[in-house]
């Protein structure tokens, strides 16, 4: 096992595909059961044995800043606010000064769910010796980065070998020293890089990591509430209720539910399969079906 492990959470993006609730609010702070994804991603690398954690923020930093202040840290966090939107790669270039030079960096895109062990995957990757490492899997419809013999073989792929980059890697120093200083840029162009030049880029399947494990985008309206369905499946309770909220006796909930701190609920309503957000206001005879609802508008999936 390492005696340290480093890893950097990705958040500056700018969540287009979940506006207008992203005009308010950055995609890593939106609440999964109840708690912003943001402390869940921050609770699993601290729960691993993380003694260092880099963010990167642009897109509504002060409220990143705000979120990572009220978080009762284990580990060394270090909050980056980008000038500009230095995309995935020139963030890493960017935070290459604030991590140790000695140790792999895992790094893991804020609007990931999962329940992968992340001191795992850092482990596999020091077995192989490589520059950087991916985790994949097959998933649809993202299948399209090439795998042979456990190696990343290409990128924009398609066909039986094809699988998904779950936003996961694992990359050493000297590879981040690769990209391209002072300027935006996307890490998987120096994975294509690295490839060009004839290097070894790891694969590392999901799949050899845990035979049953949760992973989801968060990205699209669709992904964020296939998150909530996965995480309730197999709880007894299928309809969580935040701190101050009280539920109307004639209120009707079918399948799944994730009901947030100091909600209001009018009568008649009617919830299947939603997310009611905090201090929502949701009016009587409402009917929420596949909903994300929240105080700065409705998403439907």
């Amino acid at each position: 096992m390492p005696f340290f492990k480093q890893a950097m959470i990705l958040a500056a993006g700018l969540g287009t595909r979940l506006q207008p609730l992203t005009f308010h609010l950055p995609k890593p702070l939106f609440p999964v059961l109840n708690k912003p994804l943001l402390h869940r991603l921050l609770d699993q690398l601290e729960d691993a044995g993380f003694k260092k954690i880099v963010i990167n923020c642009f897109y509504l930093a002060h409220l990143v800043l705000e979120m990572v202040g009220s978080y009762k840290a284990r580990a060394e966090i270090v909050t980056l606010v980008e000038p500009s939107l230095l995309g995935t790669g020139g963030a890493l270039r960017n935070a290459l000064p604030h991590i140790s030079k000695n140790e792999p960096l895992l790094v893991i895109n804020g609007d990931v769910v999962t329940d992968l062990d992340p001191a795992q995957v850092v482990n596999l990757h020091q077995r192989h010796g490589a520059k950087a490492s991916l985790v994949v899997h097959k998933r649809e419809p993202w299948n399209n980065v090439a795998v042979m013999d456990e190696k990343v073989s290409g990128f924009n792929c398609s066909g039986p070998d094809a699988m998904a980059f779950t936003g996961i890697s694992i990359l050493e120093p000297e590879f981040i020293r690769t990209i391209p200083e002072d300027c935006p840029s996307s890490l998987i162009d120096t994975f294509k890089a690295v490839i060009d030049q004839g290097g070894r880029l790891q694969a590392i399947r999901a799949d050899h990591i845990s035979g049953h494990y949760i992973w989801e985008d968060m990205g699209s309206p669709g992904g964020y509430l296939s998150a909530h369905k996965v995480l309730f499946a197999g709880e007894n309770n299928t309809c969580l209720v935040g701190q101050g909220t009280e539920l109307p006796g004639d209120l009707i909930w079918k399948d799944w539910v994730s009901i947030g701190h100091r909600v209001s609920i009018g009568s008649g309503v009617t919830l299947c399969r939603s997310v009611i957000w905090e201090g929502s206001d949701v009016p009587s005879g409402a009917v929420l079906e596949d909903c994300i609802f929240s105080p700065y508008g409705n998403i439907s999936s």
